[in-house]
């Protein structure tokens, strides 16, 4: 008998009705997939502050430029810490890949974001890191994100929506989420998210059967979920939403969209276990339960914000991760074509929704 935690079950959405597919199909038909290639390739990599200096300053200008060129605000956010309690950023060698705790005297970075001014100070934020780990070119982690958003300024640059608009690149996500902890701050004196939708990583994808990993003991929490998985034979090409009970609404809505896109099968809801009912606190001694924890969407549930964390579950599918050989000719871009797709349908929606 399979017995289902409360919480766990994936949230129901109705399928996508006349008019969203046909919306769905218009931007599917617009966003090309070697354009996302080229942009994707046209980032330097690996770039970070801490030993890829040059490279990281090459990506804020590149981000800058194509907002900039769109006609999007632009906004720098500087960021000079001292005695940063961090993690390491490469791994220690006989460690297993661990990535251990650091200290760094200083912190000199940058957060860039985007703006879309509307009528309002209620605001639609999507988000990807544009750091790298050391040594790795960082295409799928995370240039297929960045591809994304510069896709979105292009394609949205004739709009204007009810709600503000904002894609943000944070900075030190890949040494312990640090750049975005500044931004939500910076963005809790200004705006009132409504809604936060945070890339990492969501370019490889492979369609080939049990090519997906499952964390042991994430079958006992979400049967549910395992179970579809299992009906595709575990194939490596499902979209993955991670949420928390304060932004089911945006699941549910990039879920219908996203559905409208690259099919309903291929796209799964899981809610951070550490916010189930009665047992999420102590599942927080559980290591697979850590994993719904590991990028910038973190920050804003913290803030109280509702975020979600769209991924193609990095090191659970993809070799590549994290390696020298995440680079542009491994990922698939016409699936990364159709969630940037159905990302522009669920801020339009998100964006006009009524208050």
């Amino acid at each position: 008998m399979r017995i289902t935690i409360p919480g766990t079950a994936e949230p129901t959405y109705p399928p996508p009705d006349a008019p969203m597919q046909a919306a769905a199909d218009a931007w599917v038909a617009r966003i090309r997939p070697g354009r996302l290639r080229e942009l994707v390739t046209s980032l330097p990599g690996p770039r970070n502050r801490i030993n890829a200096l040059p490279a990281m300053q090459r990506t804020d200008a590149l981000l800058a430029d194509a907002w900039r060129a769109t006609g999007w605000q632009l906004g720098r956010q500087r960021l000079g810490l001292r005695n940063v309690r961090a993690i390491l950023d490469h791994p220690v060698a006989g460690s297993g890949g661990r990535y251990p705790a650091h200290t760094y005297p200083r912190l000199d970075g940058m957060n860039l974001v985007a703006i879309r001014r509307g009528e309002t100070d209620e605001a639609i934020v999507v988000v990807a890191h544009h750091d790298t780990v050391r040594d790795a070119p960082g295409a799928d982690d995370n240039g297929a994100g960045l591809a994304a958003l510069i896709e979105l300024s292009t394609q949205l640059a004739a709009r204007r929506f009810r709600r503000t608009v904002i894609l943000a690149a944070p900075d030190f996500e890949e040494i312990g989420l640090i750049g975005s902890r500044h931004l939500v701050r910076w963005l809790r004196t200004r705006y009132r998210v409504r809604g936060a939708i945070v890339f990492d990583p969501i370019g490889f994808m492979d369609p080939r059967p049990r090519k997906q990993e499952v964390p042991a003991g994430i079958g006992r929490l979400y049967p549910g979920q395992v179970a579809r998985l299992d009906a595709r034979d575990r194939a490596g090409d499902t979209v993955v939403a991670i949420y928390r009970r304060s932004s089911v609404s945006v699941a549910r809505e990039w879920a219908r969209c996203l559905s409208a896109t690259i099919g309903a099968e291929r796209v799964l809801l899981l809610r951070d276990p550490l916010d189930l009912p009665l047992i999420g606190p102590a599942l927080l001694a559980v290591p697979a339960a850590r994993h719904f924890s590991r990028s910038d969407h973190v920050n804003f549930w913290r803030a109280g914000m509702p975020a979600i964390q769209v991924s193609n579950t990095a090191n659970f599918r993809n070799p590549n991760y994290h390696r020298r050989t995440d680079t542009p000719d491994t990922l698939d871009y016409d699936t990364l074509a159709r969630i940037t797709a159905a990302t522009i349908l669920t801020v339009e929606r998100l964006a006009d929704a009524p208050a």
